[in-house]
């Protein structure tokens, strides 16, 4: 038995090609072909701002027809560009989605499966594709893909990172600027984040104006502690809050009191936004810059009965608030400005996975895709060619138990939402995940589970069937690859960072 976990192992990682990055990049040679690209509109190539919240949902901004919370900001920036309104994480959770971003890969492929894992080195990421093609590369906010002082190593192609790994408090966070550190930010985080990014535009225009840049920003608001925000913005009344009918009435008061602090956290990030478009009009790079707003998972926020993983009460498949396939959870906002490509005020319906991200900048920016990755470039529904074929569905799932030390969470799960249908199912403890199928048109809020009600077998079998083709297309082992022994967790060698590795199981 042994014998044959490591030969499942030793396949796998022969087959998604264990080389180093540099042996890559030198190979790097394929170029972009979409007509689309944004760099023809233009005559040079864009800059990039890439800016996304920590569990943001997609129900929590104006331009999402949210009636109550107030994101002037993030509104403007809805009206002048595109908004995806079937923008998904793949995978619900904070490290697994900064690595999607990044490599345009699923965890299986990538090697973060779950928090606090370490990038494979086997592949081009977004930085650094985006750097040999001579972009001057940021990063600034949460990382959560390793703790500092980052070294060139660890900062997977980044020329600055200015960076606190998972600080979980948003005052008083310490920072690393590249090797430097730490240093503490006594004030609202994500203001003195948005102070060190103006300074990267405007260092940048002062210095490299002739080159192009891609800056990334993190804000960990509105992941808890959601009190913990500038008290200007505390302006919500629970009792007004838009409660969703799949909140437990038994969790209802207490929702209320979150939510209205949830809201608190978006409005002082959308300040926060409207500074970095200041900065950008200001400069005199707006034109040339594309700006995309979006979340790395959303957040349950009691709904379905879900809590944290602190509620120790609760059954520990319940601690939740992300990683399940259902709406709050998946569904986030995607946000894309380019004013010399994008008729502003345009919206989409066209399914867009986390995975996907990395090739569309890339296919918009002129730039070659690495071989390998998995996403797909959306860059003509960008441009208002919608007429292509484009993916029908998203593939979704969840590989870890959230954390290094926690044993048991919210299970293992691969799922698959089309723009009505959402199918999950898990790969063990089914005495306590049974799977899920929702009709979306008729059952918004995902209250009503078909899975099983021979009405719907045939929308089952047909998700099913949807469910193993992505399986076998991106190559996944959900159902055939090793596992270890006390989690379940696919054992594909993934390596822990440093300070977890070290740490025995609590």
């Amino acid at each position: 038995m042994k014998g044959s976990r490591l030969t499942g192992r030793r396949d796998f990682l022969g087959r998604a090609g264990m080389v180093s990055v540099g042996l890559l990049l030198a190979g790097y040679e394929r170029t972009a072909e979409s007509p689309s690209s944004a760099a023809q509109a233009g005559g040079k190539r864009p800059n990039i701002l890439f800016v996304f919240a920590d569990q943001l949902r997609y129900s929590a901004l104006g331009s999402s027809g949210n009636k109550v919370v107030r994101t002037p900001n993030f509104d403007r920036l809805a009206s002048e560009g595109l908004v995806f309104d079937n923008a998904l994480a793949n995978h619900p959770l904070c490290s697994p989605y900064r690595a999607n971003l990044l490599t345009g890969k699923y965890g299986f492929a990538n090697g973060v499966p779950d928090n606090e894992y370490v990038l494979w080195d086997n592949q081009v990421t977004l930085a650094q594709a985006l750097k040999a093609a001579g972009y001057h590369t940021g990063y600034v906010g949460k990382w959560h893909l390793g703790t500092g002082p980052y070294t060139p190593q660890m900062r997977y192609g980044f020329d600055y990172l200015f960076a606190s790994n998972c600080p979980n408090k948003h005052y008083g966070a310490a920072y690393f600027r590249n090797e430097a550190g730490p240093i503490t930010i006594k004030k609202f985080c994500p203001e003195g984040e948005t102070d060190e990014a103006v300074q990267f535009l405007e260092n940048h225009v002062k210095t490299q104006g002739g080159s192009p840049f891609a800056l990334v920003m993190s804000w960990e608001p509105p992941h808890w502690p959601y009190e913990q925000y500038p008290r200007q913005f505390d302006t919500y009344d629970p009792a007004q809050v838009d409660l969703p009918p799949n909140v437990p009435v038994q969790m209802a008061e207490f929702a209320r009191r979150e939510i209205a602090q949830y809201y608190g956290n978006v409005s002082a990030l959308d300040a926060q936004m409207g500074r970095l478009l200041e900065a950008l009009s200001r400069l005199g790079i707006a034109e040339d810059t594309i700006v995309c707003f979006s979340s790395d998972h959303g957040d349950h926020l009691s709904s379905h009965g879900y809590g944290k993983p602190a509620d120790k009460w609760m059954h520990p498949t319940m601690r939740a608030s992300k990683s399940t396939p259902y709406e709050e959870s998946v569904h986030i906002p995607f946000l894309l400005r380019y004013p010399r490509l994008v008729q502003g005020g345009r919206r989409t319906r066209a399914l867009f996975g986390s995975v996907d991200v990395m090739p569309t900048l890339l296919d918009l920016c002129g730039v070659a895709i690495p071989t390998g990755v998995q996403g797909h470039s959306l860059a003509e529904v960008v441009a208002g060619k919608e007429g292509g074929a484009l993916p029908d569905s998203v593939y979704l799932m969840n590989m870890g138990t959230g954390w290094p030390d926690r044993p048991r969470w919210v299970g293992l799960w691969r799922g698959v939402r089309t723009e009505r249908w959402v199918y999950a199912r898990w790969w063990h403890n089914q005495d306590e995940h049974e799977p899920l199928l929702f009709d979306r048109q008729n059952d918004p809020y995902e209250m009503n589970n078909l899975a099983g009600n021979p009405k719907f077998t045939d929308v089952q079998q047909q998700m099913e069937t949807r469910l193993k083709k992505w399986m076998a297309d991106t190559g996944d082992p959900f159902e055939t690859g090793p596992r270890e022994p006390t989690k379940g967790m696919l054992d594909l060698g993934f390596k822990l960072q440093p300070r977890w590795s070290r740490r025995p199981p609590g």
